[in-house]
């Protein structure tokens, strides 16, 4: 009787913790747990509706990338610290959002994740 009813826990548990993100990369899950911990107060990290309703969810972040930079140019627009000292009397980021500082790594994970939400005829 409990040898069953065990099997059934350990099956049904062990589909919760493979769950939909059983196939995602490494560096996906990596940049996902990132925006999670950094940006998941204002920007809803997937599809739905964003704590801060200015902030765009991160699956349509994508629409917003600028024609020159993509990616790269929206992420240094705003949300990481600039490569250089800005010029003087110029303003460091967006107004509504701090900067933080990541390491190469983890700007690399978080792009990974960013990129794993893009529909595939974004890319």
């Amino acid at each position: 009787m409990i040898r069953p009813l065990l099997l059934t826990l350990s099956v049904a548990l062990g589909a919760v913790v493979a769950g939909a993100d059983a196939d995602e990369r490494p560096d996906v899950a990596a940049g996902r747990l990132i925006a999670q911990r950094t940006c998941a107060g204002c920007h809803a990290i997937d599809m739905g509706q964003s704590p801060l309703p200015e902030a765009p969810p991160f699956a349509l972040l994508y629409t917003r990338y600028p024609r020159q930079g993509g990616l790269d140019a929206l992420l240094a627009g705003g949300m990481l610290p600039p490569d250089r000292p800005q010029e003087e009397g110029r303003g460091l980021g967006h107004w509504r959002m701090s900067t933080i500082a990541l390491d190469p790594d983890q700007v690399i994970n978080l792009k990974a994740y960013l990129r794993s939400l893009e529909p595939v005829g974004a890319r």
